[in-house]
């Protein structure tokens, strides 16, 4: 159970994401820098795996920092000096912070990146910020062509220590800002002396969720309502030489349906527990 009033006001870190819409120059250096990305957590979880059961030998962050400083300086690969030297060794902390998460059971060994799923690069301290341009706030990426143009759908409640920009497979990008944040606890439905609100939630099978006041919140079938035209997207994907300009179209293209039926799932359910939230004290 959740008791609203033992909630006390903190200050928390949360993250805040946005509409990216990068131009052609952008995106391309954006590619860049994802590739890059990949690849340094790749190479770094391919290294330390290795030095750790050929060599008996654990390697450290600062180890594969220095390692890396040296990568970037063979004839080989010193295409890593293109792109910016903070998302590289954000890639090593990420990794890092994956082999924590291991070592203390909250999740699996680290796997490889795939350049198939989402794209990612984070930036911190100066190598980014947000600048206005012709009336308009906008992003500035380290080593980026211009500034990007930004959806804001909200306001940021403080300056930004870090933002990580994403592509999904659908080819949409979006920017996450980690802001600090202060959490006040909100107030007693009935007030402070009068009793707390209790529900209990029970998930169902035809109904999502049935409320112990006897509301029942229907399931809106979002795969269900989108199927048909799933169907014929990915017919027509089946029909296109894989590989090919049209084929990587029509991926995207059955690539959106997808991330529209996410998207709306995410939604229903995200303002649905916000509704539990304040008007129920125990949950």
């Amino acid at each position: 159970m959740i008791f609203a009033d033992n909630v006390m006001k903190h200050e928390i870190k949360r993250t805040y994401r946005y509409r990216l819409y990068p131009g052609e120059a952008q995106k391309a250096e954006l590619a860049r820098t994802f590739g890059c990305s990949r690849w340094v957590y790749n190479w770094a979880l391919e290294t330390k795996t290795k030095a750790y059961y050929q060599d008996e030998e654990s390697l450290s962050f600062t180890d594969l920092s220095s390692r890396l400083t040296s990568k970037k300086k063979e004839e080989e690969t010193e295409w890593l000096s293109e792109v910016s030297a903070v998302t590289l060794q954000q890639s090593l902390r990420n990794l890092n912070q994956a082999f924590t998460n291991f070592f203390e059971g909250r999740a699996e060994y680290p796997s490889f990146k795939s350049k198939k799923g989402d794209q990612t690069a984070r930036y911190v301290g100066t190598a980014f910020d947000i600048r206005e341009e012709n009336g308009k706030r906008k992003l500035r990426l380290s080593k980026m062509p211009g500034l990007i143009n930004i959806r804001w759908s909200r306001e940021l409640p403080s300056e930004p220590s870090s933002c990580t920009v994403t592509k999904n497979a659908a080819g949409q990008y979006h920017v996450c800002f980690v802001c600090t944040e202060e959490v006040r606890q909100l107030p007693r439905v009935n007030g402070e002396g009068g009793d707390l609100e209790f529900v209990g939630v029970d998930l169902g099978i035809e109904s999502l969720v049935i409320l112990s006041t006897g509301e029942k919140v229907g399931n809106p079938r979002w795969f269900e309502n989108e199927q048909e035209r799933l169907r014929r997207e990915q017919q027509k994907l089946s029909r296109k030489e894989k590989g090919s300009n049209n084929w990587e179209r029509q991926r995207k293209r059955v690539a959106k349906v997808h991330q529209r039926i996410q998207d709306r799932r995410k939604d229903f359910i995200e303002k649905l527990t916000t509704r539990l939230v304040e008007n129920f004290d125990v949950i």
